[in-house]
């Protein structure tokens, strides 16, 4: 028997997915396929002249095919939710479904930001991923829908391992990963916002991108903190080296500029992270460690009311007390 989920999160992406269905619809259809196919370079932020900036040029009937692939993305974090957080158990087919899409997630993103003809110490400096959005547009597209749903589906695949949930971490998981949504479909424009590219859909493109960092990383870090404070050891030092290297690129950030490369840095920090907390078992004995009555068995779940290792757990918390 499944647990039962609870509807909240389903209205939410409902609502999502509305709202975007409407805007991509009712209000984007001029800017993609005709503002953005004439844009002059000095209304790019690199101004450069880009003859497909809306990878749609001579093809417009991509678009609404874009528009009913995108809502049907959206819709699917709905079932994420349902089968790799509000699951009985973990099966192997989510283990593998999991892994394959932390893999291509990450392998994606670290490729992406090295494309374009631009000289290494370029990418480094200030070649962002909007950027290299501008000369392959439907790359960036699978960037914004492949890096929202990898890092959203290991952090449910994370939680419901460990028998956590915060909801907190859940809303802004969520928010997040609609947000690159947004960001995805405005390319990337200098600051001069009008007439070919009103100013709240520049703040768009840059809110997008800014609320799908922050809201990305906010579930990762609510758990990485919430088990760190109980059973410190591993967990601990894990949210100390994360912590450091989201200093470490602010850094980089104010020292040398944004760039595609530096803002991996945390990306790539939390595929790492989410790897060692599903497919190994090094935060497993970490638990084991802090609960000895639980060392002869494998760790998979704590605080998971349909599991007999949760109960088992349950009763090694009871006998420290």
């Amino acid at each position: 028997m499944e647990r039962k989920m609870p509807k909240g999160y389903a209205v939410l992406w409902a609502v999502f997915a509305a709202a975007y269905g409407v805007w991509m619809t009712v209000f984007m259809p001029k800017y993609v396929l005709d503002n953005y196919e004439n844009m002059p370079a000095e209304m790019l932020v690199d101004g450069k002249v880009y003859p497909n900036l809306s990878g749609m040029v001579g093809a417009h009937w991509l678009y609404p095919l874009w528009v009913v692939f995108s809502v049907a993305a959206l819709l699917l974090f709905i079932f994420y939710l349902k089968k790799f957080l509000y699951c009985d158990t973990q099966t192997k087919a989510m283990t593998v479904v999991s892994a394959i899409l932390l893999v291509a997630g990450c392998v994606f993103v670290v490729v992406y930001g090295f494309l374009g003809e631009e000289p290494f110490i370029n990418k480094v400096k200030f070649v962002t991923a909007s950027m290299i959005g501008l000369e392959f547009p439907w790359l960036f597209r699978v960037w914004g829908v492949l890096g929202s749903a990898s890092v959203f589906v290991n952090t449910l695949y994370c939680y419901r391992k460990y028998g956590y949930n915060s909801r907190a971490g859940l809303i802004a998981g969520s928010i997040g990963a609609f947000a690159i949504f947004i960001t995805i479909n405005c390319p990337s424009v200098g600051s001069d916002p009008a007439p070919y590219f009103p100013r709240p859909r520049m703040l768009g493109h840059w809110a997008g991108a800014l609320i799908f960092a922050v809201g990305c990383a906010a579930p990762v870090v609510i758990f990485l903190f919430s088990t760190a404070k109980r059973f410190k050891g591993r967990f601990a030092v894990t949210a100390v080296v994360f912590v450091g290297l989201l200093l470490v690129m602010l850094v980089l950030l104010v020292t040398v500029g944004k760039s595609a490369i530096i803002e991996n840095i945390p990306m790539v920090a939390a595929y790492i992270l989410l790897f060692l907390f599903n497919f190994t078992h090094i935060y497993d004995r970490a638990i084991e460690g802090a609960f000895p009555a639980m060392r002869n068995d494998t760790v998979t779940y704590y605080g998971c009311p349909n599991s007999e290792k949760a109960e088992k757990l349950q009763t090694a918390k009871t006998e420290m007390k």
